[in-house]
């Protein structure tokens, strides 16, 4: 899951955006790097550094070593991130005591507090009444993390919109049973049943399924290859892989060789788009795949995904030279993402016009808006209102609620995360979270409802 960044972008670097710098980048990798930053897992240093040892013993490290050793000598880096996180015992996503929010390594919308899920619980009330009212309608939150986005929007159905919650089915999936156990439990621990799965098994079942499918921050979490161009008039792919260090027998480095899979070259070409000569990105395809099959589920319905992203000419924009990739522990980006495998979150944003092509035809959709827009549209202004007009009362609630406010629009970190919305089958136009804020709230206090075009 794709963290918010810790200080302000620059602009110069990367306007309007999470920075992309050398923290938590393969640029410090490739490129020579201060000793205090790059440690001992990259070579170099004169003296034994005991404490680069600690970040090459994790119990994950030697998985990784013999999945290197067993392929001839390097592996991808999708290979390496899809082990990082993914490992069944000790993937960062899967190990043992993993926390979320303040006492993690980040902290996503919805541990920020409920009212980000009782928000789009009023968008998902709306697909409901879009879809005709189904008597069985799917709510499918894939990558649930800890729960908590399904336990605040189910709680404002039952609380709000008792039709709808009756008609709901929720499905919740993960990619790792430990977690699917945990949200099975989160789930009950607030008096709801749901289906729980492991994604791969849910999306490789026949039946398919009216509703809307709804993700946070799930996309950006899935393994990405690392790639560089070279070239000005044609472009010629290097793809950076991970290797044994030369110099330390457990470390591990970054190598570069041609590219794994044609797939790289088709994707640029699908788009019609090149990176600059010399820029190094991500390319993923795990998610443009996992797109496609959660695509392929809906019979009539809708899509949302809320991630750290951009359009494709945004994502591969030439003057953006060291990609998205960043590592975090502990709240804070992390130096080199090869560092403590399995105990570091490893994220990069996800190319918003290949996840919307993925979907196939039969979809329409829409430009996508920021969390900040759509949450103001979706109601939050009236929502700190109401917690307002308690503030004499309960003045310390007030001021947490507005905390939490702050946090989910800052359009420095959680507030520009993007959101992308598609529809099979039903009307796009009008939905509450693509209206334009100047037509929700006008001067008359009328919410007229102004919707966005369609891509």
């Amino acid at each position: 899951m794709g963290r918010p960044p810790l200080t302000s972008p620059s602009p110069a670097r990367e306007p309007g955006g999470r920075r992309s710098g050398a923290q938590g980048t393969i640029a410090g990798v490739i490129d020579p790097i201060p000793r205090h930053l790059a440690g001992d897992l990259t070579g170099g240093d004169p003296a034994p550094d005991d404490f680069a040892l600690a970040a090459r013993s994790t119990p994950l490290a030697r998985f990784v070593l013999d999945a290197i050793d067993a392929a001839g000598g390097r592996i991808t880096f999708e290979r390496f991130m899809a082990l990082a996180l993914g490992h069944p015992e000790h993937g960062y996503y899967s190990r043992a005591g993993l926390a979320w929010g303040r006492d993690g390594d980040y902290e996503t919308s919805p541990e920020v507090h409920p009212i980000f899920g009782y928000l789009w619980a009023r968008q998902v009330e709306q697909c409901w009444e879009r879809l005709g009212r189904p008597d069985r309608f799917a709510l499918v939150e894939p990558g649930a993390g800890s729960g908590a986005f399904a336990v605040a929007i189910l709680t404002w159905l039952r609380a709000r919109a008792p039709a709808c919650f009756a008609a709901t089915r929720p499905v919740i999936l993960d990619g790792h049973p430990r977690r699917v156990a945990e949200q099975r439990a989160a789930l009950a621990a607030a008096g709801f049943a749901a289906e729980h799965a492991l994604i791969d098994e849910w999306l490789s079942q026949p039946q398919r399924v009216t509703g809307v499918i709804i993700s946070n921050e799930y996309f950006d979490a899935l393994p990405v290859h690392l790639v560089e161009r070279r070239g000005d008039a044609s472009a010629e792919w290097v793809e950076w892989y991970v290797a044994r260090a030369a110099d330390h027998v457990d470390g591990l480095a970054f190598v570069a060789g041609p590219p794994s899979t044609p797939q790289i070259a088709a994707h640029f070409a699908r788009l019609g788009l090149l990176p600059g000569d010399g820029a190094r990105t991500e390319v993923g395809l795990a998610a443009i795949e996992a797109m496609r099959r959660l695509a392929a589920k809906l019979e009539r319905g809708y899509l949302v995904t809320i991630d750290y992203g951009y359009a494709a000419r945004d994502l591969y924009a030439p003057w953006r030279r060291e990609g998205t990739l960043m590592a975090f522990r502990r709240h804070s980006p992390q130096p080199d993402p090869l560092a403590a495998p399995g105990r570091t979150d490893l994220t990069a944003h996800v190319d918003l016009t290949a996840l919307a092509a993925a979907a196939g035809e039969g979809w329409h959709t829409a430009p996508p808006v920021t969390q900040a827009e759509a949450l103001t549209v979706l109601g939050l202004p009236e929502a700190l209102r109401a917690a307002a007009a308690g503030a004499a009362a309960d003045a310390l609630r007030f001021v947490t609620d507005r905390r939490a406010v702050a946090v989910l629009t800052d359009p420095a970190g959680l507030g520009r995360i993007r959101v992308l919305v598609m529809a099979k089958d039903a009307p796009l136009d009008g939905l509450r979270c693509l209206r334009a804020i100047e037509a929700t709230y006008a001067s008359d206090g009328a919410a007229r409802g102004d919707e966005r075009p369609e891509m």
